[in-house]
């Protein structure tokens, strides 16, 4: 019970791969190939979309994303304040420069508000935009969509985060003209490391094949093969894909489990200083969050004496010394200093987190 309450999160592997990992291995292919094609399969269907391509990592899948709809260096990308760093970084690596977005202190999510009022600051608008779906939660999609309909910007999602939630009953993962997955070991499901890009559209999924298979959408032997663009190596072998398998039908379980261990953590903790914020109808949080408004140390220090893992929220992506502006974005700045996620492993149960809070 000490581990399981003691880390912020592990993730949950069951042994229901192994048969999996042995035909693998007996086929003498280990790289990507049927596995990795039928757990595609399974996420365009968990996600509502026609097309998607597992990639090596949710950083590789969101440059992917990027590359394939036609981000170029010193473009410039609409991008909320409030995320993890590996959504600006892939921005930043092509070369391309971000304009830096509040949140809505709601959803911890990108204010449409404040993107509309930066469009209406600026002669040239930005042709892109990325939203992020923090910890399930999601933006106000209908305003988001109206305004880049306007203004003819195209938008991705960042959906590292919300495998599993919805939003007015759409899949996260199914907004935006490309969407990108994670699967490093935190997520609902893990491949150890692992991502994946989505789309309804051919014509971009066939840029995004490209780019992961060294610029060929039509994957060759490596011999005489075309190469149609610039890509890399992106693939995510079978064994990644076996593992990944073996966990999409737990996804709901899973989700489930934390929002019953979430209301538990409030009815304990909740008070006028310790909040724990509501997420929109349809929604699931995939991690337990709450907010304090004040004695953060003092709540950090009990946490600590009581063994219970937590992770403090990000510190603004904007005043990072890989990213500095002098931007000054209020709303990400009051939640990052607010915002804990508390202990939310799988294995938590509602008479675990009672037990512990009445030890010594």
């Amino acid at each position: 019970m000490n581990k399981i309450l003691s880390k912020w999160f592990y993730p949950k592997i069951n042994n229901k791969f192994l048969d999996d990992v042995k035909k693998i291995v007996d086929s003498n292919f280990v790289n990507e190939g049927p596995f990795s094609k039928k757990f595609e399969k399974k996420l365009a269907l968990k996600c509502k979309r026609k097309y998607c391509a597992v990639t090596s990592s949710g950083s590789t899948a969101l440059l992917t994303a990027l590359l394939a709809i036609g981000v170029k260096k010193n473009d410039e990308v609409f991008i909320p304040g409030f995320s993890f760093i590996a959504t600006a970084n892939a921005i930043k690596i092509i070369g391309a420069k971000p304009v830096w977005i509040d949140i809505d202190v709601n959803t911890m999510c990108i204010s449409h508000e404040d993107l509309l009022k930066k469009i209406n600051k600026r002669k040239k608008i930005p042709k892109y935009l990325v939203t992020v779906e923090v910890n399930g939660y999601a933006p106000d999609y209908q305003k988001i969509i109206s305004i880049c309909n306007k203004f003819k910007i195209k938008f991705i999602t960042d959906s590292a985060e919300s495998l599993g939630s919805r939003y007015n009953k759409k899949p996260l993962g199914s907004y935006g003209a490309i969407s990108a997955l994670s699967f490093s070991p935190n997520k609902i499901i893990t491949t150890g490391q692992g991502g994946a890009v989505l789309t309804d559209d051919k014509k971009l999924h066939k840029n995004i094949l490209a780019i992961k298979y060294q610029g060929n959408h039509i994957r060759g032997d490596g011999g005489a093969d075309t190469f149609y663009r610039m890509g890399l190596n992106f693939k995510l072998s079978d064994i990644n894909c076996a593992l990944g398998l073996s966990q999409v039908n737990s996804i709901n379980k899973r989700l489930n489990n934390t929002q019953k261990n979430s209301k538990v953590f409030e009815k304990i903790l909740g008070n006028k200083n310790i909040f724990f914020p509501k997420i929109h109808k349809g929604g699931k949080k995939l991690w337990i969050d709450c907010l304090i408004n004040k004695k953060r140390f003092s709540f950090i220090n009990f946490l600590k004496k009581k063994k219970i893992g937590f992770r403090e929220f990000w510190l603004p992506m904007n005043k990072q010394k890989s990213m500095f502006s002098n931007i000054n974005l209020k709303n990400v700045g009051l939640i990052s200093k607010k915002g804990f996620w508390l202990v939310s492993n799988f294995d938590l149960s509602k008479e675990m987190i009672f037990k512990k809070f009445k030890s010594k």
